[in-house]
């Protein structure tokens, strides 16, 4: 890909997140919600302006790991702690359950 297609892409991209995060905040759900939306109608599920080449994948997988330490450091381990059995009750259910009716049917 040329670097002249691959930077209008991602001037698109990050003017589309920026104006659908703007949106969803005043409609009164969290800016990324808007972010993605845009990134799935932008790209090439939807209307396809966007391509999806290497450098793009890349800049989604680092912005998957930011996302993720984010979200990492906004945990509160204490609270994580308090609700632990129901937790842990819950994954282990979310495992068994799926892998019992595959096994089944």
């Amino acid at each position: 890909m040329e670097i002249n297609a691959f930077l209008l892409e991602l001037l698109l991209t990050l003017l589309g997140a920026r104006l659908a995060g703007e949106l969803a905040a005043r409609a009164g759900v969290p800016a990324m919600m808007g972010e993605m939306l845009a990134g799935i109608v932008l790209g090439p599920s939807l209307l396809g302006w966007i391509s999806a080449g290497h450098m793009l994948h890349l800049l989604a997988e680092i912005g998957l790991i930011l996302l993720l330490f984010e979200v990492g450091l906004d945990t509160n381990i204490a609270s994580l702690m308090r609700q632990g059995k129901a937790s842990a009750t819950v994954a282990i259910a979310g495992f068994i359950a799926p892998l019992g009716l595959g096994f089944v049917l």
